[in-house]
């Protein structure tokens, strides 16, 4: 299951995900709701908090993400969950392999405010320099 995690805001989007994602998940959550914010922002930056985390077997969904033109509007990338997810983020980097340029961040669940902040960070200055 996938929601929009109401801290989202502007160009940082966060969702949450608990047990499996379907490939529905991918197509009627994540990438619209990707497409909108790209459509109002230059740059966009995503959360994904990961809850009861078991295990995960990518699918074309993944694939579908990982190969999804507007990733190169994607610079920050913020997974926040339990030691299970690091370990398997340690085990498996080609999980994120195709996300050039995106800076890809661990925060464990405790930290989540500073993966929301890491997220958020520099974002007024672009705005005031761009006025």
């Amino acid at each position: 299951m996938l929601d929009r995690i109401r801290e989202s805001s502007g160009g940082v989007i966060g969702f949450r995900f608990d047990g499996k994602l379907s490939e529905g998940d991918y197509a009627t959550i994540l990438l619209p709701e990707l497409e909108r914010a790209m459509n109002e922002h230059q740059k966009i930056r995503i959360l994904f908090k990961i809850e009861g985390f078991r295990s995960w077997r990518p699918g074309e969904g993944w694939e579908a993400f990982r190969r999804w033109p507007g990733l190169e509007s994607v610079d920050r990338v913020a997974i926040v969950g339990g030691e299970r997810w690091r370990e398997w983020m340690n085990r498996f980097p080609a999980l994120f392999i195709g996300f050039n340029g995106v800076d890809v961040r661990y925060f464990p669940e405790s930290h989540q405010r500073d993966a929301w902040g890491w997220l958020r960070e520099g974002l007024v200055r672009v705005l005031l320099a761009a006025e």
